[in-house]
């Protein structure tokens, strides 16, 4: 009983052993799947990342239909970092599609930009648009891809038609 009282009072005057939490952040575990980062010249646009992303917060819109140039957006705050996006990635080995060790900062007064997050999170200033503007992105995402299927079909027909009077 005596050494638990001595104990006791050792712990009332020393430093704690535990984290300082809500002042300070909590390092990273060596290995931690933190934000994803985007290297866009050597993007080839295969979409994988878009469709294997389990909560969808990776969306291609395409800007140029002639050569189907499209652009990245990654919702940073929709991402559950499971690194799916990253291993289906045909070009990660060579930097296209990386997580790095980093976390994105919590939604509050700023949000965070850098050409590595994509197009969409450096289009948003005030924090309570990113909601909005993600379901504006998702709706531009299905339009836009309609549009470029409709647009690669119309070019098929146009060619076939060609190919059809060359042989008459």
């Amino acid at each position: 009983m005596l050494k638990m009282f001595i104990e006791s009072l050792k712990n009332l005057v020393s430093e704690p052993e535990t984290i300082k939490y809500p002042f300070e952040p909590s390092p990273e575990p060596k290995g931690y799947r933190g934000t994803i980062h985007y290297n866009e010249e050597l993007c080839i646009f295969c979409d994988k990342c878009e469709n294997i992303c389990p909560p969808g917060a990776i969306k291609f819109v395409v800007v140029d239909y002639e050569t189907g140039k499209k652009e990245y957006n990654y919702n940073p705050y929709l991402c559950i970092y499971c690194g799916a996006c990253v291993r289906e990635c045909p070009k990660a080995d060579e930097g296209c599609l990386v997580q790095v060790e980093t976390r994105t900062p919590p939604l509050g007064r700023s949000v965070p930009k850098g050409k590595e997050l994509g197009y969409f999170i450096n289009r948003i200033d005030n924090p309570k648009e990113v909601e909005s503007k993600w379901r504006e992105i998702e709706e531009l995402n299905i339009k836009t891809k309609e549009e470029y299927k409709a647009y690669k079909k119309a070019k098929r027909a146009q060619k076939a038609a060609a190919k059809a009077k060359g042989e008459e």
